[in-house]
């Protein structure tokens, strides 16, 4: 089975301020990646607004990547409960969070879940998360490469199948001299050219089994390389890799 984000998801609009206090920077990446799903829902309700500590807010957002940009979408949920924002204190508890987020560990969880990163790290802490990110990148893409050319092999095995079966029920027709002579001679050049189809086919196979152990032998190093370099197995992130790893192998002839 390929990893999660291949499957596609229903999301419908979440009580996105307490959703994020309870569940973290997780949650937090997968409302990232449905931004254009949730663009219509409000990102606080009626009571938050009205209660708000801006700071607290604004520290929340950045600790979870969001632009300072994002205080517009408060501003407009806000606006329908007659609630402006505090700007100057959501910017001063933006740059609190920012501290929280941009770290090399958090850069790597980005970029190994394709989750979208919107340049918000600067300077000093751009230092800091930009070389997880590369790395997280470069594992996800080694990833990606080894899964592609497992689907490749799926596809080319198939097609093998599919030849095989064609040719066999080609050559008991003919054996069975049921056809006119002008039929059994298209028939025997038509089997003779599935024949060198399945040459081709079944070499470019045997092939593509050295490209995936390749693929997979560069995952895995990636993967053993960023555990090296200290970033904590978590759940879908290292965890996830080595099963993917297991997988891919598994899938290998």
């Amino acid at each position: 089975m390929q990893p999660d984000r291949f499957r596609m998801f229903f999301i419908s609009c979440p009580p996105t301020r307490q959703v994020l206090r309870k569940k973290g920077l997780a949650t937090a990446l997968l409302l990232a990646a449905s931004t254009g799903l949730l663009q219509s829902c409000a990102t606080l309700s009626e009571n938050e607004c009205e209660a708000a500590d801006w700071w607290l807010i604004g520290q929340e957002d950045g600790s979870e990547g969001l632009p300072l940009a994002h205080l517009e979408e408060h501003r407009e949920s806000c606006a329908e409960h007659g609630v402006a924002p505090d700007r100057d204190a959501y910017a001063k508890g933006h740059r609190s969070g920012l501290a929280v987020y941009c770290t090399r560990f958090t850069g790597y969880k980005v970029g190994r879940s394709g989750q979208p990163y919107h340049g918000i790290c600067e300077g000093s802490l751009a230092e800091a998360f930009e070389p997880g990110l590369r790395r997280g990148r470069m594992v996800r893409t080694l990833e990606t490469e080894a899964w592609d050319i497992m689907r490749k092999r799926g596809s080319l095995k198939d097609k093998i199948g599919r030849t095989e079966h064609e040719r066999k029920t080609l050559q008991e027709k003919l054996a069975a001299d049921e056809s006119i002579p002008q039929d059994r001679e298209s028939m025997a050049e038509k089997i003779e050219e599935l024949g060198r189809e399945l040459e081709a086919l079944r070499q470019e196979y045997e092939d593509s089994a050295k490209t995936q152990a390749d693929a997979v032998a560069r995952f895995d190093e990636a993967v053993e390389q960023a555990r090296d370099d200290g970033y904590a197995d978590e759940g879908e992130l290292l965890g996830g890799a080595r099963r993917i790893i297991r997988s891919l192998r598994d899938a290998l002839d």
